[in-house]
């Protein structure tokens, strides 16, 4: 990628400012024969025609995001990372690096390797960056009113089912029957006046709770499988959930102590609400390419060849 663009940058300055061998057009001359030659010119209508819209697309956005983000310890890390991975990719193809990345990258050398991972990289940062900028306020406040609530402090029974990958199905239906049964059967027990504790240290398997009577602390989005969570907060403080709750860990059976005022709408709150909707915009098909492309516009960007502007514009 570099070496395209390098070659066309040469052509650029042959053509506006060699001025050793002049052909009777005017256009500078690169290679000159006993009759005729091939003008820089020549060469520059070439390369663009082969190359002009991924290169002049990766000029631009070299540019512009080169002058935005100063490469960080973080960046040459990922670069590292990445050469390592495309080696012992092209290692077990039994292929050197420089023909295996010309095969999938239609890059030519390390070096090229590391600027488009270096790109990649800025442009990902970029992509972030403003995914969290066009994020409204409108957006802000659903979120929080939706999707922000306070510390649950609770405890869970968690019955898993007990099947290994390579089960058949009717193995695995009557794992899930048998952990559902006995989860019905645990909270008959807690509805016949059992105490939550002992039964979580005689039935669930949840490893980081169960030795300490099921209490899970406090917890929030993120620290339990959504589908608990929801029923906790369903939930009035001392009650238990009379039906068993069903998540891809296996069947709950939840207790909620209380449950805290959620905090205020803090410049800091905003930020993470700005980076989780900013990630789930992000996901979207073409999102990157909307990034790049407002930030060009952003630059007012303008082309001087119409040539290239088609050929930018067709990509």
């Amino acid at each position: 990628m570099k070496k395209k663009i390098l070659i066309i940058i040469a052509c650029l300055l042959f053509i506006s400012g060699c001025k050793d061998v002049k052909l009777e057009n005017g256009e500078n001359a690169i290679v000159t024969f006993k009759e005729g030659a091939i003008s820089s010119q020549d060469l520059y209508s070439l390369l663009k025609k082969r190359y002009g819209g991924d290169v002049i697309t990766d000029l631009i956005d070299s540019y512009l995001l080169n002058k935005k983000y100063e490469t960080t310890s973080e960046e040459k890390e990922y670069i590292s990372q990445g050469v390592k991975t495309v080696k012992k990719l092209a290692e077990s193809a039994n292929t050197t690096l420089e023909t295996y990345i010309k095969l999938y990258y239609g890059l030519t050398s390390e070096e090229d390797l590391e600027d488009y991972l270096s790109l990649n990289y800025k442009r990902s940062l970029y992509a972030e960056e403003y995914a969290k900028s066009i994020v409204s306020e409108k957006q802000i406040k659903d979120y929080y009113n939706n999707y922000v609530y306070g510390d649950v402090e609770a405890s869970q029974i968690l019955i898993t089912v007990d099947a290994s990958s390579t089960a058949t199905d009717e193995e695995k239906t009557a794992a899930e029957e048998k952990a559902l049964k006995t989860a019905k059967e645990v909270i008959k027990k807690l509805n016949n006046g059992g105490d939550f504790a002992t039964l979580a240290k005689e039935y669930s398997k949840d490893q980081t709770s169960s030795s300490n009577g099921g209490s899970l602390g406090k917890v929030n989005t993120g620290d339990l499988a959504s589908e608990a969570l929801d029923a906790l907060r369903q939930l009035k403080d001392g009650s238990y959930t009379k039906t068993p709750v069903k998540s891809s860990d296996g069947y709950h059976i939840l207790y909620r102590k209380s449950m805290d005022e959620k905090q205020e709408l803090t410049d800091e709150l905003t930020d993470k609400i700005k980076t989780t909707i900013g990630s789930e915009l992000q996901q979207e098909d073409g999102f990157t390419a909307k990034a790049l492309t407002a930030l060009r516009t952003e630059s007012e960007m303008k082309f001087i060849d119409t040539y290239l502007e088609e050929k930018y514009n067709s990509n």
